[in-house]
């Protein structure tokens, strides 16, 4: 056997592994969630026992019960996010006192904002645009770490002058103090000359994306990329269906996803869960 014909071997046994990896042994069957309806559910994230998502555009909550083994009825999430505008892509960080999420502008489209927990009054506060992190387009998906050191975000704008991948883009920056760095594109072969959505960062660092490539099951997959750098690679079936599957949230209990029309769902977009195998 040629060399070249051996590392090929490689690539594809490590794709293989890997997809089994993330689909089958470290996640059960996916099954819809609990609190699915005929409207929009999507775009979750996990904080310690809380699911964070969006619900026909306004950010809602719900908390898992472990005692009863089942999500407890979805709030709106409380204070002055929910607004006349679409709200989207909630994420949790500062030790669950820190709100970040996207709000539509109709001359800027979506930017990002933040907003910090008020113990005094029991609700989210005042959110403040995030002017370094948001352009003149649309801006969609954000992801920081717990510590609010580092940002990745997705949008059809640029930062800084420099020029983008693909239609949307996942960025980087960094926060020193209270101000977030100009973001750096993460470049290929994460970006494509389509368009990568979202973007979670699991406990691992593990960066998972969707998008339409040419290994795709079905329209949007989800792919994983063990680091910034990685290669992508398509998570599979069961995840993966002949349908769109968007936006990834987990953590060591959950892995839950959003997919639109997909069988066995109520409707439209579905959020859909897997539980730990482990």
């Amino acid at each position: 056997m040629s060399k070249r014909v051996s590392i090929a071997v490689v690539v594809v046994l490590s794709t293989v592994i890997m997809q089994a990896a993330v689909a089958e042994s470290e996640w059960g069957k996916p099954r819809p969630w609990d609190h699915c309806t005929a409207g929009i559910e999507r775009m979750p994230c996990i904080f310690g026992s809380t699911l964070y998502y969006v619900k026909d555009y306004d950010i809602y909550m719900s908390t898992w019960d472990g005692a009863a083994g089942k999500w407890l009825e979805p709030q709106p999430v409380p204070g002055p996010i929910n607004t006349g505008a679409n709200e989207i892509n909630p994420c949790i960080a500062g030790g669950g006192k820190v709100l970040y999420f996207a709000r539509y502008d109709p001359i800027t489209d979506y930017d990002f904002y933040r907003s910090e927990w008020n113990e005094a009054k029991g609700e989210w506060g005042e959110p403040t645009k995030i002017e370094e992190l948001s352009t003149d387009t649309q801006e969609w998906d954000i992801w920081v770490n717990d510590s609010e050191t580092v940002a990745y975000v997705t949008t059809k704008g640029s930062y800084g002058g420099a020029a983008s991948v693909g239609e949307r883009d996942i960025w980087k920056s960094t926060r020193t103090g209270d101000k977030w760095g100009t973001p750096v594109n993460i470049g290929t072969p994460v970006n494509t000359a389509g368009s990568e959505w979202s973007v979670f960062v699991d406990s691992a660092g593990r960066l998972f994306i969707d998008g339409k490539r040419d290994d795709t099951v079905g329209g949007y997959d989800i792919y994983v990329a063990e680091s910034n750098a990685a290669s992508p690679v398509n998570v599979g079936e069961p995840i993966n269906s002949e349908v769109d599957e968007r936006e990834v949230a987990s953590d060591e209990m959950f892995f839950f996803f959003s997919a639109i029309n997909r069988e066995g769902g109520v409707g439209s977009y579905d959020l859909w869960y897997c539980q730990s195998a482990r």
